[in-house]
C-alpha cells in the first residue's frame, strides 16, 4: 500500500531547488514543500539557480517558465548540457492562461508542468512521483492526536498518541503496540470531533527494535464513515495550507 503511515527518516536529507521571481508564489510553494517534509532552497532568477546547483546538486528543480533574463526553458536546456545535473528532474510552473505550456514542457523532456495557482494535492503527488522510490498518493502529516484503542484511551502523559495521519491510516505511538494483522476498534479525536474506525495493524515497532524506531504501530483504516474520511482530509489540507492565502 503506497500510503502506509511509517515514521521514516526525514525527506529533508535531500533538497529541492525552487526558482520563481514572484515572491508570493515563491513563499507559497516553498512553504508547502517544507510541510511535505522537504528541505527547500529558493532563487529568483535562472542565473542564481545555476550558481546554486554548481555548489550542490538538488534532487529536484521546480522552476517558473517565465523568469527574468533567462527563461525556465533556457535554464532547463543548460541543466541538461551539464553531466552533473542532466538527470535531475525538472517541474515547470506555468500560468493558468497559457494553453500550450504543458505540451512545450513535455516536448523538452521536463518531468511535469503545474499550472498556477498551485493545487496542494497535485504538487504533492507530482513531487512524490518525481523523486520518491515509493511515491505516495495522499498527504500525511505529523500530528499529536488523542486516540482510544479497543475503548481504552492511550496515555497522553507517556506520549502515546496518533503521531502521523493520512486519510487512509495513522501511526500510533504507544509503549506496547498490538501484533501485526490484529483488528482493532480505534477512536480518534480531531478538533473536538470523535472519529470511530475499524483498523488493522500493518506493522509494529517495539523499544528493542533499535534507537531510530519510534515504538508503536502503523494502522490502516478498514472501515471509516465517508463523512469522517472527508473530515480527516480537510483537517490535513488545513494543516498543510495554514498561513497560506
Amino acid at each position: 500500500m503506497t500510503d502506509t503511515v511509517t515514521p521514516t527518516p526525514s525527506q529533508a536529507t535531500r533538497y529541492i531547488l525552487l526558482v520563481d521571481n514572484k515572491n508570493s508564489d515563491l513563499f507559497t510553494c516553498s512553504l508547502l514543500l517544507q510541510r511535505f517534509d522537504y528541505r527547500v532552497c529558493t532563487s529568483n532568477t535562472a542565473g542564481q539557480a545555476l550558481e546554486m546547483v554548481s555548489v550542490a546538486v538538488p534532487s529536484l528543480i521546480i522552476a517558473d517558465l517565465l523568469l527574468p533574463g533567462m527563461s525556465g526553458l533556457d535554464l532547463f536546456n543548460l541543466l541538461k548540457q551539464d553531466p552533473r545535473t542532466a538527470e535531475v528532474p525538472v517541474i515547470f510552473l506555468s500560468q493558468a492562461d497559457d494553453p500550450t505550456a504543458e505540451s512545450r514542457c513535455h516536448e523538452t523532456g521536463a518531468f511535469a508542468c503545474i499550472p498556477k495557482p498551485i493545487e496542494t494535492e497535485a504538487l504533492f503527488r507530482i513531487v512524490q512521483s518525481a523523486i520518491e522510490s515509493h511515491p505516495r498518493v495522499n498527504i500525511r502529516i505529523p500530528t499529536k492526536l488523542s486516540v482510544s484503542v479497543n475503548k481504552t484511551p492511550l496515555d497522553s502523559i507517556e506520549g502515546e498518541c496518533a503521531s502521523v495521519l493520512s486519510e487512509h491510516g495513522m501511526y500510533v505511538r504507544m509503549r506496547k503496540p498490538y501484533q501485526r494483522d490484529e483488528q482493532l476498534d480505534v477512536e480518534l479525536k480531531i478538533n473536538g470531533r470523535l472519529i470511530p474506525a475499524k483498523a488493522t495493524v500493518l506493522y509494529c515497532h517495539r523499544f528493542d527494535d533499535g534507537p531510530f524506531r519510534e515504538p508503536g504501530m502503523g494502522l490502516k483504516f478498514m472501515k471509516l464513515a465517508h463523512g469522517d474520511r472527508e473530515f480527516i482530509r480537510e483537517f490535513i489540507r488545513s494543516e498543510i495550507t495554514r498561513g497560506i492565502v
